[in-house]
């Protein structure tokens, strides 16, 4: 079907091809010809379609379908013409807008306001497709909202009326058009591949002229009523079906199965007050009404420049301030010259994540807290000017980039909501139960993404799971909420970074205008980086992780390999190297070479301290024993691939890396997160991919085979860690805990591989017992006789042994009671291995010394440990610290922080002794010099006051 798929429509005739590079045209233009020339002209091959996909059949029709997970959506789905010819005019930007804004008298207002519904989106497509287009309103409801879905039509529909009643707003077209000539008048540089699809994409459209094909998908080129408004009149009541989607539905029966993703669903007409002449309740029609204008339009498109030219731009920022509770820095744009910022902070306490209430509570007044700034701020929003309030890792943090004139406003307002914000309790409910639903939802995640969640919460402290998640929203309460919100800010350390089209001056106001609002008070530096990771002793460990979705068929391995210090440079680079090396060596082998899973791969993953980690990743339908067993199988044999790895792949690798490190940054976006990076990690090492490059450029062969032997292999590491987490379907065999106790882990892959694929006539104790007695020396055909007539003795008793020895089974078929095992089979595979490993003994096992059977962990026979609870195991393991950082910090704006202050003293003749005050930071302005000695002056003054007042009587004294 493939091949029949690309000799009928493969044609250079429907293909718009775009080479982007940075090369001279010349040269991109032989590679067009000499790499595309051979492609077959065979006419216009694009498919026909007669009519509109969506045409009555389907219109008017409601459709209730069943959801995975638990969730509330309606879907309004209208017809439209194509689009193609409108690109310019672009009058459903101005309508899409319009229907998903967010601010009083907008659709999601009145939804949000009486608890239906938590977001709304619209959009139309049609540029892509001849001749038909859709346009699509979404609706992220409640249960409460689902219940109410007429009434929500109708509000939709008493909207779009006021539309039509209103007019097209030229006003509003203009303010649309601004932003959109202004970002691409300084638009960022876009990475290759994304360029080169998104103009190949838009060169199908035939109305866009050669001069266009750049600016057509940005610009609006006029303001046409009779456009906007035509557009409105598709949006009725007769034009338009109804998707209503959620776990159970209470009014239909969802019989009916699509036949490509098997989804239950029930199909019905609407009733004719929804087809027909949609009323929207009077009193909610009186509170829809358009926008105001726009106070965040990028006006100011200035561009400031530094003062004095630069060849080279600063690898590092400005420290503008540092002390016990704040350090800000600023980065003035030397590079892009556009008239955007970037500026973003951290605010840590120790009260974000010290629990699992607390972390849950943290979670929440960011969905709530930006909840309400979307609706308060969705003008900013539609300048361009983005903002986020996100929970990070013991952290609040608070984020605006966009165009540079209107972001300290737009971060003043985010501070000050955060700062002082006033819980709703319809509104704590509706996120509450959100908040719900999100944790369910995340048991359906794939078995990859939910042990990368379970590394998490076994190297960090503090991390939670799902399970104490789930047990911990019992206790969030609105008033616990409210208390949360004053402890998160009584003692919190900011760090704030000011990026872009900017001054000093300006960024030390906005420094200011955060200190002012937020009123932080100093914190001891030990409680403000609460997140530490575990320093976990050598030797090998295994968590079994249960599977929440019953019906997911993937099983998952991750195997981490703990490698060297997150701050040793060397073994970072090498390490990057490798993984890159070992990446492309692990797919050929594990996912094309033996088929055992989609999900194949190696990854680094690393924090602030503690060491970096190399994992090796495998989801499949193989049992997990039995894929870690092959992972172990590459890993031994790389070690040769390594050694056997020419000059050419190696430099071809490094360069690589290299490549990457000195790619020049896009845009000022870019380089705030390179620096952010540094800052966030308290490691400030702006020069880290400079640092990085010098070490590579030293690097040799050898120095992976070292790091290898001294961190991957298990046979040379002296300090071997290693992780393996599994999670295994419950549709496969899991070995217990005693078994893994019992038999080693070449017999539980061997008799896993019998059981996947439905041979169930052996017991694990059969399994060990051929496995100890087999002849090592036999060849593989042999051994697989040998335990196919096991099989048929245990599978039919009744037959003797003389029998079940005279039974060739290499010349068994279908019609004989015996067995025949595939020499290229799983369950080969797995015989050979557990054959070859019988009398190994694997140096790990001498590793670690310390006895976990107090805390229920089991030790396999080979010396691996099970970890039962993992809470218990994080308990016995110490903590990594940060390393100290090398950067020497001098702020701009040295504060006077007076460290010791001492009273003033009276001598026995009563003469006043100054007072010794110490500055943690010397003056380094007239300002701070003159603070500093007003605060002396102060305090002599209070000493004379002391001094000359009345005798004190002697029982006072």
């Amino acid at each position: 079907e493939l091949i029949k798929f690309y000799h009928k429509y493969y044609s250079a005739d429907i293909m718009r091809l775009v080479v982007v590079g940075n090369h001279s045209l010349d040269v991109l233009s032989e590679w067009a010809t000499s790499k595309f020339s051979d492609i077959k002209s065979k006419g216009n091959t694009r498919p026909v379609i007669d009519g509109h996909p969506l045409d009555k059949a389907v219109l008017g029709k409601m459709v209730h379908y069943k959801t995975v997970c638990e969730k509330y959506e309606l879907k309004l789905q209208f017809a439209l013409p194509g689009l193609r010819s409108v690109y310019g005019e672009k009058p459903f930007d101005y309508i899409n807008t319009l229907l998903s804004h967010r601010e009083p008298g907008s659709i999601y207002s009145v939804l949000r306001n009486n608890g239906w519904a938590t977001a709304i989106s619209a959009h139309s497509s049609g540029m892509y497709y001849d001749g038909f287009g859709t346009y699509t309103i979404d609706i992220t409801a409640t249960p409460e909202g689902l219940e109410n879905y007429e009434a929500i039509v109708s509000i939709i529909f008493g909207y779009i009326n006021m539309l039509v009643e209103s007019g097209p707003q030229e006003w509003y077209y203009q303010e649309l058009a601004l932003v959109s000539k202004a970002e691409f008048d300084f638009k960022d540089k876009e990475d290759a591949e994304t360029y080169a699809r998104t103009l190949s994409s838009g060169g199908h459209n035939q109305y866009v002229s050669p001069h266009q094909v750049l600016s057509h998908s940005a610009l609006h080129t006029g303001f046409k009523a009779d456009l906007i408004a035509k557009g409105l009149r598709y949006l009725n009541p007769g034009n338009y079906r109804l998707f209503i989607g959620a776990q159970e539905h209470k009014a239909v029966e969802c019989k009916l199965e699509e036949k490509y993703y098997n989804i239950l669903h029930h199909v019905a007409d609407m009733p004719s007050h929804m087809t027909s002449d949609v009323k929207c309740n009077r009193n909610i029609a009186k509170t829809l009404h358009l926008p105001g204008r726009n106070k965040f339009l990028p006006e100011n498109l200035s561009v400031t420049k530094p003062a004095t030219p630069v060849d080279t731009p600063a690898l590092e920022p400005v420290l503008l301030r540092k002390n016990d509770k704040f350090e800000a820095w600023f980065k003035q744009d030397d590079q892009f010259f556009t008239p955007h910022g970037h500026i973003g902070l951290t605010i840590s306490s120790e009260y974000v994540d010290n629990s699992p209430v607390n972390h849950l509570l943290s979670t929440l007044l960011c969905n709530l807290v930006l909840v309400e700034l979307q609706e308060q701020l969705f003008s900013a929003l539609k300048a361009n000017n983005n903002f986020s309030i996100a929970h990070g890792k013991g952290s609040i943090d608070v984020d605006v980039h966009g165009f540079s004139s209107g972001l300290p406003l737009l971060l003043k307002t985010l501070l000050q909501k955060l700062k002082t914000f006033e819980v709703n309790a319809q509104q704590f409910s509706i996120y509450l139960a959100k908040l719900e639903r999100t944790l369910q939802s995340k048991r359906h995640d794939n078995p990859r993404q939910c042990l990368y969640k379970q590394l998490d919460a076994v190297n960090m402290v503090p991390a939670f799971d799902q399970d104490m998640l789930e047990e911990a929203l019992k206790n969030v309460t609105l008033d616990g909420l409210k208390a949360h919100i004053g402890l998160l800010f009584s003692k919190a350390y900011v760090k704030m970074l000011v990026s872009g089209n900017y001054t000093q001056e300006v960024a030390l106001n906005a420094s200011n205008q955060v200190l002012d609002i937020l009123q932080l008070q100093p914190v001891p530096r030990f409680l403000v980086n609460t997140h530490r990771t575990l320093d976990i002793e050598s030797g090998y460990y295994i968590q079994n992780v249960p599977i929440s979705d019953q019906k997911c068929l993937n099983s998952a391995v991750i195997c981490v390999f703990y490698c060297g210090s997150v701050d040793d440079t060397q073994d970072a680079v090498t390490l990057r190297v490798l993984k890159h090396l070992v990446h492309s060596a692990c797919f050929a082998q594990l996912r094309t070479s033996e088929q055992l899973g989609y999900g194949v791969g190696a990854r680094l993953d690393y924090n602030k301290s503690g060491r970096e980690m190399l994992m090796v990743v495998l989801e499949g339908e193989s049992n997990p024993v039995y894929t870690t067993q092959r992972i172990n199988e590459f890993i031994r044999q790389y070690r040769l691939k390594l050694q056997e790895l020419t000059a050419e792949e190696f430099e071809s690798s490094v360069q690589s890396l290299i490549s990457l490190k000195q790619e020049k940054l896009k845009s000022i976006d870019d380089e705030f997160s390179r620096l952010w990076t540094h800052i966030e990690s308290d490691k400030y090492k702006f020069d880290a991919l400079d640092k990085d490059v010098e070490h590579l450029k030293r690097l040799s062969k050898d120095d992976l085979l070292v790091f290898w032997d001294k961190y991957v292999n298990e046979d040379t590491a002296k300090g071997y860690t290693r992780l393996d987490l599994q999670m295994w379907s419950t549709k496969i065999w899991q070995p217990t805990a005693e078994e893994f106790e019992m038999y080693p882990s070449t017999v539980l892959a061997l008799y896993g591989s019998l059981r996947s694929e439905g041979h169930t006539g052996l017991s694990i104790a059969d399994v060990q017992s051929f496995v100890s007695s087999a002849d090592a020396s036999s060849n593989i055909e042999s051994l697989l006789a040998e335990l196919s007539k096991l099989y048929v003795t245990k599978q039919a008793p009744s037959v003797s042994n003389e029998t079940a020895e005279a039974l060739d089974t290499t010349d068994v078929d279908v019609e004989t009671p015996g067995i025949v095992f595939e020499s290229s089979s799983k369950i080969a595979t797995a015989l050979q291995m557990a054959i070859s490993s019988v009398d190994e003994t694997p140096k790990f096992a001498t590793l670690r010394k310390t006895n976990f059977a107090n805390i229920d962990m089991k030790q396999s026979p080979e010396g691996i440990w099970l970890i039962n609870d993992y809470t218990q195991f994080k308990s016995t393991q110490a903590l990594n610290g940060l390393q100290i950082p090398s950067y020497k910090f001098v702020p701009v704006i040295a504060e006077p922080v007076l460290t010791e202050v001492s009273q003033p003293s009276v001598t026995t003749d009563n003469t006043p002794q100054p007072s010794t005050c110490k500055s943690a930071d010397a003056p380094r302005s007239f300002n701070n010099a003159y603070g500093m000695l007003a605060g002396r002056l102060g305090l002599w003054r209070q000493a004379w006051k002391k001094h000359n007042q009345p005798a004190a009587t002697s029982s006072s004294k």
